[in-house]
């Protein structure tokens, strides 16, 4: 616990450590110690907290060091730095002026021990309401830290982060388990959950010594999204999860990682998107093709000759409506020809109508599919040519 001894003397109005001398000193303790006998406690009432007569002498003692003396003295006039010492009242984040005595190892050696808990109680109050510019007020006076109280001074903080992160990493396993509360009507809960696990804002304002916790953080991000895509064939959770993924700052060789994933699985969503827009246009093409796949059942069972298998699928829609179709009816549009295609194979191996067969696979050249398509379908072109020409010649 941090006494002030300048404090618990009386002495707090001294001008300088000079006048604080052993006589001086000696008159203030016969007083403070008179008056803790006669008090109803025996104790002290420093800031509210009874201390004992042993304690206070313990603090008095430590004026016998100069060095000591004079910070004591700088803290009694420091009332707000003083306070946050004692009793963690976080006034002295707002608008601290940053003395030079801040810079003085010395300083910094001496007041880190008392400063670093406390530090860390009002850091993890700031971080976990996400108080973002309290978080950036605290970090500025991390100065007064030394090196050998940094891990006190973060300690809840990163035990926060830490049970956070075990939180996603217990949803991710749930999910590959087959054992998750999640189903596909309420698995988008879990990307407010990540967001309020892991605020970036507040996250990006903590120093280099959460950086492997921030990565940390970003992988178990990352592993959740794989788990969502792969159990329930989400794209848009795994794409708004890896969204939030990358406002974080991420360093080393693991970003571009993330940055991969993120293009995947947004071209992918995208393509999602996409497609329920256009699924009136898709479903009214998917219904298209099922009458092409019935007219080619038809000429194998012989129920229609092959010049009327051809007129009805010519008649079944407009080519330049099809071939105009954006990239998103690729797929359709290539089933589309490929099934024309095998109607022009079914009437010449069932019906052996070389004229209607060749017509109907020129009717599937005409559409616009891709190059190995458009091969096969020139293909089937010559062969049915040469076939007719020597027909011809017979």
């Amino acid at each position: 616990m941090f006494i002030n001894p300048i404090e618990i003397l009386g002495l707090s109005n001294a001008t300088n450590t000079t006048s604080i001398d052993n006589e001086t000193i000696k008159k203030a303790k016969k007083k403070l110690f008179a008056d803790i006998e006669l008090s109803d406690s025996g104790e002290f009432d420093y800031y509210g907290i009874q201390i004992t007569k042993g304690s206070c002498e313990k603090a008095i003692d430590e004026l016998s060091n100069i060095d000591y003396k004079e910070f004591y003295l700088y803290l009694a006039n420091n009332k707000p730095l003083n306070d946050f010492l004692v009793n963690g009242k976080d006034n002295v984040f707002k608008n601290l002026k940053q003395d030079s005595i801040f810079k003085l190892p010395e300083f910094v050696k001496f007041i880190s021990p008392y400063f670093a808990p406390k530090f860390d109680k009002a850091l993890l109050t700031a971080f976990v309401n996400d108080n973002v510019e309290h978080t950036k007020a605290i970090l500025n006076i991390s100065t007064l830290i030394s090196q050998s109280e940094v891990n006190a001074a973060f300690k809840s903080v990163s035990n926060n982060i830490q049970n956070k992160i075990a939180e996603i990493d217990e949803i991710t396993k749930d999910i590959k388990n087959e054992e998750s509360v999640y189903d596909e009507d309420d698995i988008d809960e879990v990307v407010q959950i990540v967001k309020e696990h892991f605020p970036t804002k507040t996250l990006n304002c903590l120093p280099q010594y959460f950086q492997s916790q921030i990565l940390k953080i970003a992988k178990s991000i990352n592993y959740l999204q794989l788990s969502i895509w792969d159990a329930f064939d989400n794209t848009h959770v795994p794409n708004d999860l890896l969204e939030h993924l990358l406002t974080l700052n991420i360093g080393g060789l693991d970003k571009p990682t993330f940055e991969n994933n993120y293009k995947i699985v947004k071209k992918k969503n995208d393509e999602r998107i996409e497609q329920t827009k256009n699924t009136p246009v898709l479903k009214k093409w998917a219904t298209v093709l099922l009458q092409i796949r019935d007219i080619i059942k038809e000429v194998e069972n012989n129920t229609t000759k092959s010049d009327e298998a051809y007129h009805k699928v010519k008649d079944l829609f407009i080519l330049s409506e099809l071939n105009s179709l954006p990239s998103f009816a690729d797929e359709i549009r290539t089933q589309i020809g490929y099934s024309i295609r095998s109607l022009s194979i079914s009437i010449w191996n069932k019906q052996n109508d070389i004229k209607s067969s060749l017509n109907t696979i020129n009717l599937a050249a005409q559409i616009n599919v891709d190059n190995e398509a458009k091969l096969k379908f020139k293909q089937d072109q010559t062969e049915l040519q040469e076939l007719e020409k020597n027909i011809g010649e017979f």
